[in-house]
């Protein structure tokens, strides 16, 4: 009587682990009921960490200003994401024409530090994740930003959005009227979609001037050269 082969994948004849390559296709990212309908935003806080860039699009229309979704990238998403913002941007053009730059109310009085604050960044503000007493830089250009505290004091941030929507790719679209942004997580086995933000077109240069700026000053300070050693140090070792 003959006796039965074994499966051949239950066979394994040398001792090499078995493993697997797969590639994430982010145009099939699974996307949630609650997520698919996504956020408007008008304007975007953006603050740099020493690993990741936090990003919290905002509605600036009426008091207090809301903060609609919060969304964490990796260093290096954070310049792929510029680069393809901008590049989106100039394709948006050579379709549609240049875009027309955000109309500012005409001041009927002085106006005040806070509506000067206001106009000084729009679409958007550039800081720092840190201590209150780390210096925040605003855009080229601009007056120089309130203390970031300050900003998210006059802020409304609901708990569930404080740890935000980790994304490592962004998936941008654009309509001849607004920019949809999907930020997605590439992880096995399943791209998903975390956050959609839509935007004015008006509302995105200022945006990609904002992130352009933050990135470059990020890059800056990981290129300079770190402080001497202190007398003390020296005198330890």
């Amino acid at each position: 009587m003959n006796e039965p082969e074994p499966d051949r994948e239950d066979v394994n004849e040398s001792n090499v682990p078995l493993h697997a390559e797969f590639q994430h296709r982010a145009v099939t990212a699974r996307i949630q009921a609650d997520t698919a309908q996504g956020v408007f935003a008008n304007a975007a806080i953006i603050l740099s960490g020493q690993f990741e860039f936090v990003l919290d699009f905002i509605v600036r229309m009426g008091k207090p200003d809301r903060v609609m979704t919060r969304v964490v990238l990796p260093i290096p998403v954070v310049g792929q994401f510029v680069k393809a913002l901008r590049e989106s941007l100039a394709h948006y053009e050579q379709q549609f024409g240049p875009i027309t730059e955000i109309p500012k109310a005409a001041p009927k009085a002085a106006p005040s530090a806070e509506q000067q604050n206001a106009e000084s960044t729009p679409g958007g503000f550039v800081g720092q994740i840190g201590p209150s007493s780390m210096d925040s830089g605003s855009a080229p250009g601009s007056k120089s930003a309130p203390p970031i505290d300050e900003i998210y004091d006059d802020l409304k941030l609901d708990d569930s959005l404080l740890g935000g929507a980790y994304a490592n790719a962004v998936l941008l679209r654009y309509s001849p009227t607004e920019f949809c942004f999907d930020f997605v997580t590439n992880i096995y086995p399943k791209s998903s979609v975390n956050a959609r933000v839509f935007m004015a077109i008006p509302q995105v240069p200022p945006l990609l001037k904002s992130m352009s700026h933050s990135f470059d000053q990020f890059c800056k300070r990981q290129q300079s050269p770190p402080p001497p050693p202190s007398p003390e140090s020296d005198l330890d070792s």
